[in-house]
This record gives C-alpha cells, structure tokens and sequence, in this order.
C-alpha cells in the first residue's frame, strides 16, 4: 500500500516544509520512493511551489502546482529521498495539497 497524505497544510513561504523524506534523508519515509505524485488540492486558497531536495535539484529552482493540479515525479536512475513544498509567496496563510508514494 502506498504511503500517502494529499490534505497537508503547508505554510505559506519563505520557508519549506517537508512532504516526503526518506531514511536516508533524515526522514521516516522508507528507502525513497520511484514514484510521487504531488497535488495540490482544488480547494487550496494558494498554489503550492514545490522543489526536490535529494537527487537536488539546481538552487533556486522550483515548480508552482496551481489548485486542482498535479505532477508526477520519476525516480528513473534513482530514488527520491527528499521532496518539500510551501505555499506560493504572496497568497494566504497556507496552501492545501501533499504527496503519495505510488511505486517504491
């Protein structure tokens, strides 16, 4: 059964919050994952950027999901071990969205 929470609520940036971190990270979340399908929920008052920390992705890059979207993250030549997002700077308080695990 895969790990999930799609109705976190995620403050609103600056700062990042950790949806998914993997032993190896520091985290709880098992081994990593192949496969992570991010949401952000449709009645979220905010978009949700979201970043991946381990494999990193470049500094300062990250994607916005706008209410009602979703993305799905492959893992081809290695595990995610570490996603985190925040609420799009300029909205409100926070953002309502999370991750499942859908392929270990």
């Amino acid at each position: 059964m895969a790990r999930r929470n799609n109705r976190l609520t995620i403050a609103t940036g600056p700062s990042w919050t950790d949806v998914f971190r993997a032993d190896g990270a520091g985290g709880s979340d098992g081994f990593g994952a192949r496969e992570l399908l991010l949401t952000c929920a449709a009645d979220s008052p905010v978009p949700l950027e979201y970043r991946v920390e381990a494999p990193r992705d470049p500094l300062s890059e990250q994607a916005e999901l706008k209410p009602g979207e979703a993305v799905r993250l492959v893992g081809d030549s290695q595990h995610i071990r570490h996603v985190q997002m925040r609420g799009a700077v300029g909205g409100g308080d926070a953002a309502t969205g999370g991750v499942e695990e859908i392929r270990f």
